[in-house]
């Protein structure tokens, strides 16, 4: 047998990013009021959410750390700077986090009152859109009964608080009174104190001086003093200290809030804060330098004395104008005047390195591994010139003691000067470049970013939304995107008829209203002839329209002649309507598609009911009839076979009574007005109809009618609710799949195709039923865990939605 044949070209395969392309472009522009409106509302929420956020500003100040201290000026001399202590390069990792320390941030806090917090009891949201609407002082009444929450307008405002140590961290909770006064109670209930606005009150060990209080009375207000250390851990981390660039000094600080004037002046405080500590810093190094200074002078003086008077005594004894010194005593005098002037600077920076290290310190250890070098290098000098004689040697060893004195006792007495003049003016090794500035935005939420973002997110989310209601709920309504995906050719696109869902509701409207009570009572008929003798079935009788029912005689069943209420053929009271029109394309295609089939019999089906299969075989039928051929509609559907109605025939005495021998073929295959059309009904509704159609005898009526007629259409059950279909399918030569647009999803169109290729059905090709006339496609499912059993009051198998 043949199996899944494809009977026409597929699209090409370089075309398959294009065709996904266009698939999506569709896809958008088929719900393109619910992108719009799912962008639409994003977008507004990304509004409201910039409206009533709450602001949140920065400020920033610009500070440069020097790497050498400024006390040293260029004018100083080369060797009064080399007394003193030389300053490193400055790290600057070790400056920020000298700006976060509790010296710098801890002054701050006690200025700006940051060791307490106050709020006022707000109901979430609702609280701050009604405050857009309040002016300061003018509280707005309660909403709703909450007399204990602010609604806006409200000023309050805590100058100082102290608790005790048990309370520190807890939330308090005033309320306000009347005339300005309030109560103050702790996180139980418990009242502290009371006491009036503008008034220093005290009570259970608690201090509050509460500035200023505009409330409604009964209006509730929060305020928690922190622990010291932790208010100042607060401020610190919320300080963003960072060095613009790499290795240049200069440091941003930042700090946030929600009120820029407080951020500024807060941030403007640390960075003073930060100047001061480090001002006061170098201002003790120098103070330092100048009493060590002060402590060395006395000794220098008595120094330079004794040296003075040393030499004054040695000229009086050998007298000063006799002596006159030569070239060599000159060269001893002036190498010895170098030696002992840098030993003496370097005792000296000896003695101040040790009032800050000991002398197991490498600093200090480097200045004697210097010394004595020195010495050493002093002691081969004047070696060298030993053979002066003693008298000359004596006299040029006193002067050059006295005139090392008197220098470095004039170097230090300057240098004392002049620590003395610039302590008052040290300012350290920061300067602030730039002071934080009122901001003017906030820096966040960024309203043009988000409300970009949201537009953004918006069109991509109405996107996916469109994409899951597709693909989960809308189902396929594409027929290319069928060709492409499950390589099925589409023989044609039936576009919805609103004239024929008209008739249709007519029609449900007057079997609503004449419905007959449905007959229940089982009769038994005989076995069919070809089936196992003692093999009984059981009939359901199914009631003649006009009251007239059918009446079994003998082995042969009389069709009474009352007609049902009929559902007319679109061809006929429409025939140039669109979907006729797309019923002659596809009885066109369906005849290529027939050439080359090994029988001409045709079974046409559908993953479920309400696709329109009845309307489309009905139709189909009458237009093949038209185009000249001699054509036999079934209607094998033995669970809700409804193809009477189209052509006002009674459904009684049909397949099931020929099935079963309780009829002939000249009594079943009834002609229907239409020229060259016959028709078979359902006829009564068995309990086992996938037996019935497994029967040889339904593949021997099929070959007989294929004989007799051109075309044979058997309209077949749902493929997915039952196995009917599966049954007729395999037999038919050909197959063709209805697909409701917009019904199903691409699992279950899968699943139907798999379902006939197990039956191995020669499927030649698919249509797609029932297609929106406009661009988009209204929302249609099914669900197939579905009993589909016959009733009297099952609605119609109509072509419309429903």
């Amino acid at each position: 047998m043949s199996t899944y044949d494809m009977l026409e070209p597929g699209p090409a395969p370089s075309s398959d990013e294009d065709a996904v392309l266009r698939d999506l472009l569709r896809m958008v522009m088929d719900q393109i009021w619910w992108v719009i409106g799912i962008a639409a509302s994003v977008i507004l929420a990304a509004v409201l959410y910039t409206k009533i956020a709450t602001p949140i500003y920065s400020a920033d100040a610009l500070l440069q750390v020097d790497a050498q201290s400024s006390n040293n000026g260029s004018g100083q001399a080369q060797n009064s700077a080399s007394l003193m202590p030389t300053v490193g390069p400055m790290h600057t990792d070790a400056e920020i986090e000298i700006v976060k320390s509790r010296a710098v941030v801890e002054p701050v806090v006690e200025q700006f009152k940051l060791n307490f917090t106050t709020s006022a009891k707000s109901v979430p949201v609702l609280g701050k859109i009604s405050a857009l609407f309040a002016r300061p002082g003018h509280p707005l009444g309660a909403a709703f009964g909450m007399d204990s929450y602010a609604w806006g307008g409200e000023q309050f405002e805590v100058q100082s608080i102290t608790v005790p140590k048990s309370l520190e961290g807890a939330r308090l909770t005033l309320r306000a009174l009347d005339r300005g006064r309030y109560e103050l109670s702790d996180a139980f209930g418990q009242q502290i104190l009371t006491g009036v606005a503008g008034q220093e009150a005290e009570g259970s060990g608690v201090t509050l001086f509460v500035k200023t209080l505009v409330a409604r009375p009964g209006t509730e207000f929060y305020v928690t003093r922190y622990n010291q250390l932790d208010a100042v851990n607060g401020l610190a981390a919320g300080l963003q200290v960072t060095e613009k660039g790499r290795d240049t000094g200069v440091v941003q600080l930042s700090y946030t809030g929600t009120d820029p004037h407080a951020i500024t002046d807060i941030a403007n405080a640390v960075a003073q804060s930060y100047l001061k500590q480090r001002t006061e810093r170098a201002q003790e190094e120098a103070s330092r330098m100048l009493t060590f200074l002060n402590g060395e002078l006395p000794r220098l003086r008595e120094e330079v004395k004794r040296t003075e008077t040393a030499l004054s005594e040695y000229q009086s004894k050998v007298g000063s104008f006799s002596f006159q010194p030569t070239q060599e005593a000159g060269v001893y005098l002036a190498g010895g005047l170098d030696y002992d002037k840098q030993l003496g600077t370097l005792r000296i920076q000896r003695a101040q390195l040790l009032q800050r290290f000991t002398e197991a310190s490498q600093e200090v250890q480097q200045v004697d591994a210097q010394i004595a070098a020195m010495t050493r290098e002093k002691k081969r000098f004047e070696d060298h010139f030993a053979s002066l004689p003693s008298s000359e040697r004596n006299a040029i060893a006193l002067q050059r003691d006295a005139k090392v004195a008197e220098e470095i006792y004039v170097t230090l007495l300057n240098k004392t000067q002049e620590l003395s003049i610039s302590r008052a003016g040290t300012i350290g090794n920061v300067h602030i470049i730039d002071e934080a500035l009122l901001p003017s935005q906030p820096v966040r939420p960024k309203s043009a970013l988000i409300i970009s973002a949201g537009t953004v997110l918006g069109v991509i989310g109405g996107i996916l939304f469109a994409f899951c209601r597709r693909t989960f709920f809308t189902g396929v309504s594409d027929p290319e995107f069928v060709e492409r995906r499950f390589h099925l050719p589409i023989f044609g696109s039936i576009a919805f008829s609103p004239e024929q869902a008209r008739s249709d509701r007519q029609l449900s409207a007057t079997r609503r209203a004449a419905l007959p009570a449905p007959r229940s009572t089982p009769t038994e008929v005989r076995a069919a002839a070809d089936e196992p003798a003692g093999v009984m079935r059981l009939l359901r009788p199914r009631p003649a329209a006009g009251g007239q029912a059918s009446v079994p005689v003998g082995t042969q069943t009389i069709i009474g002649s009352g007609k049902t209420p009929i559902r007319p053929l679109l061809v006929k009271t429409h025939p140039y309507d669109t979907t006729v029109e797309g019923l002659r394309g596809l009885r066109a295609t369906l005849q290529f598609g027939l050439l080359d089939a090994p029988n001409r019999i045709v079974a046409i089906t559908s993953p479920a009911p309400s696709d329109g299969k009845s309307f489309l075989c009905a139709n189909l039928a009458a237009l093949m009839a038209e185009s000249g051929k001699r054509v036999l509609l079934i209607d094998a559907d033995l669970r809700r076979g409804r193809l009477a109605h189209y052509l006002g025939r009674s459904p009684n005495g049909g397949l099931t009574e020929l099935l079963t021998g309780e009829a002939d073929l000249e009594a079943v295959a009834r002609a229907t007005g239409v020229d060259g059309l016959h028709f078979i009904a359902a006829g009564a509704y068995p309990p086992n109809p996938s037996e019935i159609l497994t029967s040889s005898r339904f593949s021997e009526i099929l070959a007989r009618f294929e004989q007799e007629f051109d075309l044979v259409i058997v309209d077949t059950p749902p493929l997915l609710a039952v196995a009917d279909a599966a049954v007729i399918a395999n037999i038919a030569g050909s197959t063709v799949l209805v697909m409701r647009s917009g019904a199903h999803t691409e699992g279950h169109v899968a699943d139907a195709l798999k379902k006939l290729r197990r039956a191995r059905a020669r499927v030649v090709g698919g249509v797609m039923n029932a297609v929106p006339l406009k661009s988009h496609n209204r929302n249609g499912t099914y669900d197939y865990a579905y009993a589909y059993t016959y009733s009297a009051g099952d609605p119609p198998d109509i072509h419309a939605p429903g």
